[in-house]
C-alpha cells in the first residue's frame, strides 16, 4: 500500500507541474493585441504581435501598410475613412484602407468589415506581398480588393462596391475584384477565390483576358439572392 501511495503521489506531482508547463508552451505560440484607435492599430501593425485584434469600429485617418506576416482579426468591427485617402499622382500612392505591401503576408478573419469612404479608395490592396481573405465584408469604389503585384486568395466573404465603373468595355461591377493586367499576363500577380459572395459580379466571367479568370479551378459562380439583391456565390463545381 505504501508503495503505491508513492507512485500515486509522484505521478499527482508530476502532472501538477507538466500541466502550467504545457500551459506555457501553448501562450508562447500566437500574441494577440487589441487596438481600439488608430494610432493603436498604426502601432501595433507595424510590431511583432501575430493576431492584431480590433476591439472597436476605427475610423481610418491614413492608408495602413502591412509589411509582415500577420493576422488581422476584425472581431466583428468595421475599419472606415470619414478623409480621403485615394491619392495615386506621386509616390508613395495611396489607393486603399489596408496596402499589402512587400514582404507583408496578411490574413484578415473575424466576420467584421472594411467600408471604404464614397467615391474614394478601395478596400483592401496588394502591392507585393499576400493576401487571404477569410471572411468578412469588404466594400470599396469601382474595386473591393485589387491586386496590383503579389497574390489574393478570397476563401470567403462578402463584396460589394459603391463608386461604380464607368469604364465602358467592362460592366459597371466589372472590376468589383480586379488584378492588373499586365502582371498577371507575367504571372506575378494572382487571385484565386474560393467562396465568397459577390454582388452583381461574376468573377468566373471575365472571359475577355484569360489571365482574368478569378475563380480557382474546380470551383463556380452561382446567381444568388441577398436580401433583394443579386449576389454571384462562389461554390465547389
Amino acid at each position: 500500500m505504501k508503495k503505491n501511495l508513492k507512485t500515486i503521489l509522484a505521478l499527482t506531482l508530476a502532472v501538477v507541474f507538466i500541466i502550467p508547463f504545457a500551459l506555457v508552451l501553448s501562450a508562447c505560440g500566437a500574441t494577440t493585441q487589441v487596438v481600439s484607435t488608430y494610432d493603436e492599430l498604426v502601432s501595433a501593425l507595424s510590431g511583432t504581435s501575430n493576431v492584431v485584434k480590433l476591439g472597436a469600429d476605427i475610423d481610418v485617418e491614413d492608408m495602413l501598410v502591412v509589411t509582415r506576416e500577420m493576422t488581422l482579426d476584425l472581431n466583428g468591427h468595421t475599419l472606415y475613412n470619414t478623409k480621403d485617402i485615394w491619392f495615386d499622382k506621386e509616390e508613395p500612392q495611396k489607393w486603399s484602407i489596408i496596402e499589402v505591401a512587400k514582404n507583408g503576408v496578411l490574413t484578415i478573419t473575424g466576420n467584421g468589415k472594411i467600408d471604404a469612404k464614397k467615391d474614394d479608395c478601395y478596400a483592401v490592396d496588394v502591392a507585393g506581398g499576400k493576401l487571404v481573405i477569410e471572411n468578412g465584408e469588404f466594400i470599396g469604389n469601382v474595386a473591393s480588393v485589387y491586386c496590383f503585384v503579389g497574390s489574393a486568395e478570397i476563401k470567403g466573404g462578402k463584396f460589394s462596391i459603391k463608386q461604380l465603373n464607368d469604364n465602358k468595355v467592362e460592366t459597371e461591377y466589372g472590376q468589383t475584384i480586379n488584378i492588373y493586367n499586365e502582371y498577371a499576363e507575367n504571372g506575378t500577380a494572382t487571385v484565386s477565390i474560393t467562396g465568397g459572395l459577390f454582388k452583381n459580379f461574376d468573377p468566373a466571367g471575365r472571359v475577355d483576358n484569360p489571365h482574368d479568370m478569378l475563380v480557382a479551378e474546380g470551383y463556380k459562380a452561382v446567381e444568388t439572392e441577398v436580401e433583394g439583391e443579386k449576389y454571384y456565390k462562389i461554390v465547389k463545381e
